[in-house]
């Protein structure tokens, strides 16, 4: 867990990138939350391309979701440097999370298919300090991934926010 002044990365998939699968068009990775407080999501971090070299363009759309509506999105775009750290991507308008309310997180690319770096090992439960409160965040599979993400393994491996 990491504190940059009001920003907190909440990391629900610890770890190096082990491994990787297709997305592109139509393939969505997706992961459920809920948080012990009220907090206000910045954006996440994905992966890049697994097992390429650097300067890939990656391109696509984020959501936050309550329900089936879409509370804020963002178009994404950057270029992966065929390391394997986190290129974080920031909602224009960031969400809200109330305590206890379950919302989904959705990523879709619509660059050329590929195979994206992912990991496995996903905590279905993690607590981090936020202005000296501890939030506990709880994961769950979301009915919106079609690609194989869930609370085991993504492409989602943290989440943005402040308290």
């Amino acid at each position: 867990t990491t504190t940059t002044a009001d920003t907190v990365f909440v990391v629900r998939l610890p770890g190096t990138p082990k491994g990787g699968w297709r997305v592109g068009p139509g393939r969505v990775d997706a992961i459920e939350f809920t948080s012990s407080k009220d907090i206000h999501i910045h954006g996440i971090s994905m992966f890049g391309v697994y097992n390429r070299y650097g300067g890939y363009n990656h391109t696509g759309l984020m959501e936050m979701k309550e329900g089936g509506s879409v509370l804020t999105s963002q178009n994404f775009q950057y270029t992966s440097d065929g390391g394997k750290g986190y290129y974080d991507q920031i909602f224009a308008k960031q969400g809200y999370a109330r305590a206890g309310v379950k919302y989904t997180l959705t990523v879709e690319y619509s660059s050329t298919p590929n195979i994206w770096a992912r990991n496995s090992g996903g905590l279905a439960s993690t607590s981090v300090i936020c202005n000296g409160a501890t939030i506990t965040f709880k994961f769950t599979a979301s009915s919106d991934s079609n690609n194989g993400s869930g609370v085991s393994g993504g492409q989602i491996p943290r989440i943005i926010f402040a308290c």
